[in-house]
């Protein structure tokens, strides 16, 4: 009779989070960090893309890759949408049931109603969901990072007590974005703390020898693949990332006063489970050890920790921190109010409708990317005759959505290295060739782009094109040209 009424409940609870994911609009394909697909889709018929350079280039997300490649062979790529619901599903739902885990009084429908309500309010706010240093956990977009939520999974298979599963899933999510690695070593590290604390020797040898064991792939690839490289090398490549992303890695680039307050939120959290040190530990040591690196990239300035990005941590501690506060509160003011079932259905209904009709139908934000896929599906009318495109820097949606290769963009650059160091030549030629007025600079910066890769079509606004060439498409903002009729190039 329990075991039934737990089940029940936990449907209810999923319920909730697929009405959430539901709020969501996701973006289309190929919108926002599209390349992080260019792997796995490269080799197939439908495209042209093995032979673009960037897919040529050491893959950093091979599990992300295979996972996606494996999935696409079956089915279309509109399937991926529905791995990122499920992603979404899982970040509420789990969020809840390690709230849950500590504060009882949530299993009770209206307060859980109530905890839904604000938690699609608070994400669709963003301000307390969202990390520092613009990262968060999970958006719109279909990327690795979004894998992060099966931190979530771990933590709440961790408190109660399934510490295989646990160190499964928080291995899976560093596998998928490497980028966690470091913060599972941080967490793993609270967890292994917490059970040499309670003198919980077998489990802590346990957990550190299976991490050990499913850690080790991913770490060996990633060093292997790209720190084993010149240093000279590396510290250019760090220079060249570095200044391509200073808004995640610079700290006096992102630091603000609303970074202070996340801080202030996490240690509130904190004193309101410091009681339960199953999980009060290995949250506060995820977050000291996240601090404690930051301070010492901030004093050093080394380049090296900076693009470890070990503030990233709070990705995962702001929403739990949150979630905590909100949860404390409402078990605290709400668990013995009388009459509170309809109230937390009107307050749900109001909130979920607001947003999925906000988000689906007023403020559509694909529309305008819709828009401009007009231009790929003009491009494509000329799709056999072109082997590669040369581009505007900032066109960072022609690669993906046309299935041609181009020469270089900025928004999708190169991670190992010395890979990026090309990357820049690449980028630093074509700024120069669409930034000279002059037909025969362009041309001598055009014959410099053909030795490194051959061309064979240009991209040009309108506005900045002075020549006389034939135009392969009806635009009214954009010209495409054949190189060599307009050039003179072969």
């Amino acid at each position: 009779m329990i075991e039934s009424k737990k089940q029940k409940e936990l449907i209810l609870y999923l319920v909730f989070s697929i009405l959430f994911a539901l709020t969501i609009q996701q973006f289309p394909f190929f919108k926002g960090n599209s390349l992080h697909l260019l792997h796995a889709i490269k080799d197939f018929d439908f495209n042209k893309l093995q032979n673009d350079w960037i897919a040529n280039q050491t893959n950093h997300l091979p599990f992300f890759t295979y996972f996606n490649n494996i999935i696409l062979q079956v089915f279309p790529i509109k399937i991926l949408h529905i791995v990122h619901f499920c992603l979404l599903v899982s970040c509420s739902f789990f969020l809840f049931l390690i709230c849950k885990n500590e504060f009882p009084n949530l299993n009770k429908l209206p307060l859980s109603l109530i905890w839904f309500s604000v938690f699609i309010l608070i994400y669709h706010e963003h301000s307390f969901f969202g990390g520092i240093a613009g990262q968060d956990i999970i958006n719109e977009g279909y990327q690795p990072a979004s894998f992060g939520v099966l931190f979530y999974i771990g933590i709440f298979l961790y408190l109660v007590k399934k510490d295989f599963y646990a160190v499964l899933f928080i291995c899976l999510s560093a596998s998928f974005h490497p980028s966690y690695v470091l913060h599972s070593g941080f967490l793993l590290l609270g967890i292994s703390i917490y059970y040499a604390f309670t003198k919980e020797y077998k489990r802590l040898f346990r957990i550190l020898i299976l991490y050990a064991i499913l850690i080790s792939p991913i770490t060996i690839y990633t060093i292997y693949n790209f720190l084993l490289i010149d240093k000279q090398l590396i510290l250019e490549g760090q220079n060249i990332l570095l200044d391509r992303i200073p808004h995640h890695a610079l700290i006096n680039n992102w630091f603000s006063y609303k970074d202070v307050l996340s801080i202030l939120i996490y240690i509130i959290s904190l004193f309101l489970i410091y009681k339960n040190k199953r999980i009060f530990i290995p949250l506060i040591v995820l977050g000291f050890l996240s601090i404690f690196f930051t301070l010492i990239q901030f004093f050093t300035e080394n380049n090296s920790l900076a693009l470890t990005f070990p503030w990233r941590a709070s990705v995962f501690l702001i929403p739990i921190s949150t979630m905590i506060i909100t949860s404390f509160l409402i078990q605290k003011f709400f668990s013995n109010k009388i009459n509170l079932r309809t109230f937390s259905i009107i307050l749900f209904t109001i909130i979920f409708s607001f947003f999925f009709i906000k988000n689906h139908f007023i403020k559509n934000s694909n529309k305008d990317f819709y828009k401009k896929l007009e231009l790929t599906k003009k491009i494509n009318k000329n799709y056999d005759s072109i082997e590669r495109i040369l581009i505007p820097d900032n066109l960072t949606y022609i690669r993906m959505n046309t299935g041609l290769p181009i020469f270089i963009d900025w928004k999708h650059h190169a991670f190992r290295y010395d890979e990026i160091i090309h990357w820049k030549e690449r980028l630093d030629l074509t700024r120069s060739f669409y930034n000279s007025k002059d037909f025969n600079d362009k041309k001598l910066i055009l014959e410099n782009i053909n030795k490194i890769e051959k061309v064979t079509h240009i991209l040009f606004y309108k506005k900045n094109f002075p020549l006389n060439c034939e135009n392969l498409i009806d635009d009214k903002n954009f010209i495409f040209v054949e190189k060599n009729s307009c050039f003179g190039i072969n």
